[in-house]
């Protein structure tokens, strides 16, 4: 996989933007040196996934910015703090009177094995912003380490970034050096802060973000301190905490969930919307609790031993998001232990499969609920047209079924054979729209998907723990357009943003309606830049009760009986369509439920 390909020179404009070479060179590179001028979180936010992506493979990444003319945005150096957290090194140049700083350089190496295999310097006028990233018209020429060739100018270039990056005006990024800038730069005049693109515009609540602030307000004034409110994927569950962090004006604040992309996600929003917070992390690596906003791992901060370190008292908010899971030991001693003032608890679905109360651990006060009807016809979330289709090639009720699940082996070796992607593949074609995500059961079982629609000339990828591909490129090359499905393992039920999926694709059993609904939520969320009118949701069910959770899911029940009667005459959003084969509803039928 190389670096680099294609003409050496960059000219920008819509027609040759610099952002993809960029994104390709990132994530394949074991180094990556880059020193700009400015960073805008605009064009942050393009290359932020990939740059984690290179960490959590254990690239090296150094980034160099200055605080030249007070253009650099702080809350894109607050989210370069949260690389440095994950092992970036992140550093700023402080110009002294009348001193430029006009550096706009990309370096990138691939090393094997200690051994140097390839590496290219990208040098023009590109700072790290939308435009500049985009479509401005922006310069930008490649220097290429060719093996077997004279290596002096790229060790050249190499150690100039060298000492750059270590030159005495040049300091480590910290909360100390952000909230000194912040004030410094209040003092700049106006017309020294014109940059190429206009500012991002504050954020501010969508209609159910602003009646859920309400509920709380409302909450708080009759006494209460601790609530749950539920919001549907994609609704905003992250930018509601953050808005009543604003609202609360809370001092010190704890966010506490169960996956690292969880936390990124959040810590990310809570800095475009409190870039004067301070933040900090609790999790295997990391343990300070100093700053005003601590992101914390539940399977780290929930142990006794690291509880018993901290005053119940030391956080007045307290945010507990994917609250379903709160049932688990490790949420409940957490919760024993701390006392703020408020404490959130956020779910996109109250229900959990064990049936733990978890409403109880909130005071029984459900502040607010909206579920994903309720975000459609408030025009946050587009309607779905879902198709559940009988998966005839597998007999379900053969397959070995034990704690609520079915075997795993037995579920790869019925679902990686031509004859079940001859049928999922004729379905596909009929109900798909621009850009499909697909949740398979297994590695191999995406990576058979993944090759035999290749092979039919739709151009497809699969993206796990093992695969080549990591998972922000994989979510770059589908959104781009490079290619038209992407088979996953496991990745995205939480913690994905990519508003342009217009298609899911569900290829396995999901006994959990919570992990039904998490995929579904992939495929909600609106977006402007393609005109997208609705999510095509193509299910394969089978012959087995377990995959009643689909219609009792969509259908808002928790009565079997009663998603089935539904079914007749589903009553949902008049823009929505549940289609699912009578044969399926037939089978529901006869299997003569007994519930009340």
């Amino acid at each position: 996989m190389t670096l680099a390909h294609g003409p050496v020179l960059t000219s920008g404009g819509k027609e040759d933007p610099f952002l993809p070479k960029l994104l390709q060179a990132i994530n394949r590179a074991t180094s990556i040196e880059m020193s700009v001028s400015f960073i805008q979180r605009s064009g942050l936010e393009l290359i932020i996934d990939a740059l984690t992506d290179a960490l959590s493979r254990q690239a090296t990444i150094a980034i160099l910015t200055s605080d030249y003319l007070g253009i650099t945005d702080p809350v894109a150096l607050r989210q370069l703090m949260i690389l440095q957290a994950h092992g970036a090194k992140t550093k700023i140049f402080t110009c002294q009177s009348n001193q430029s700083f006009h550096m706009k350089s990309y370096i990138f190496v691939q090393n094997q094995n200690n051994n140097l295999l390839s590496g290219c310097a990208y040098i023009g006028s590109n700072n790290i912003s939308k435009a500049a990233l985009t479509h401005a018209l922006e310069w930008c020429l490649r220097h290429d380490l060719v093996q077997g060739h004279d290596s002096s100018d790229f060790g050249h270039i190499r150690q100039q970034f060298s000492t750059l990056f270590n030159h005495p005006q040049v300091s480590d990024i910290s909360n100390e050096y952000i909230t000194d800038y912040i004030e410094r730069r209040k003092k700049i005049k106006p017309p020294l802060m014109l940059v190429s693109e206009q500012q991002p515009s504050e954020p501010t609540p969508n209609e159910a973000q602003s009646q859920a602030l309400a509920a709380l307000a409302d909450s708080r004034q009759n006494g209460n301190k601790s609530g749950l409110v539920v919001l549907a994927t994609g609704m905003g569950k992250t930018w509601l905490a953050a808005f009543d962090v604003q609202q609360f004006n809370a001092k010190k604040v704890l966010f506490v969930a169960h996956r690292e992309e969880i936390l990124l996600q959040a810590e990310r929003t809570f800095s475009q919307l409190l870039p004067t917070k301070t933040t900090s992390h609790f999790n295997a690596t990391n343990k300070n609790t100093a700053a005003d906003i601590v992101f914390a791992s539940i399977q780290t901060l929930g142990k006794k031993h690291y509880l018993e370190k901290l005053s119940v008292d030391l956080f007045d908010y307290l945010i507990v998001d994917e609250f379903h899971h709160a049932g688990a030991s490790s949420y409940r001693a957490l919760l024993a232990h701390f006392s703020p003032r408020f404490l959130l608890g956020l779910t996109a679905t109250p229900e959990r499969t064990d049936q733990a109360d978890i409403l109880s651990l909130c005071d029984n006060n459900l502040v607010f609920e909206r579920n994903i009807i309720d975000g459609i016809e408030a025009g946050i979330l587009v309607p779905f047209q879902y198709h559940g289709i009988n998966d005839t090639t597998v007999d379900y009720k053969s397959l070995p079924w034990r704690n609520g699940k079915f075997d795993p082996k037995a579920l790869e070796n019925q679902f990686a054979t031509k004859k079940r992607a001859d049928h999922v593949f004729k379905h596909w074609q009929i109900h798909k729209q621009q850009r499909t995500l697909a949740f398979c059961v297994s590695k191999a079982h995406a990576d058979f998907m993944a090759t035999y629609f290749n092979n039919k000339g739709i151009k497809a990828e699969s993206v796990h723990s093992n695969s080549k591909i990591r998972r922000a490129e994989a979510l770059n090359m589908l959104d781009s357009g490079v290619i038209e499905v992407l088979f996953s393992v496991d990745l995205f039920s939480e913690g994905t943003d990519l508003p342009s999926i217009d298609t899911i694709l569900i290829l396995r059993p999901t006994e959990s309606k919570i992990l039904f609904l998490q995929q579904l939520g992939r495929g909600l969320r609106t977006c402007v830049e393609t005109n997208k009118t609705y999510v095509s949701v193509i299910d394969f069910i089978g012959n087995h009760i377990s995959f009643l959770n689909r219609p009792m899911a969509l259908l808002q029940t928790t009565n079997p009986n009663e998603a089935i009667k539904k079914l007749t005459t589903p009553q949902v959003d008049p823009k929505c369509l549940i289609n699912i084969d009578p044969e399926l509803i037939n089978f529901w039928r006869q299997l003569k439920l007994d519930y009340t």
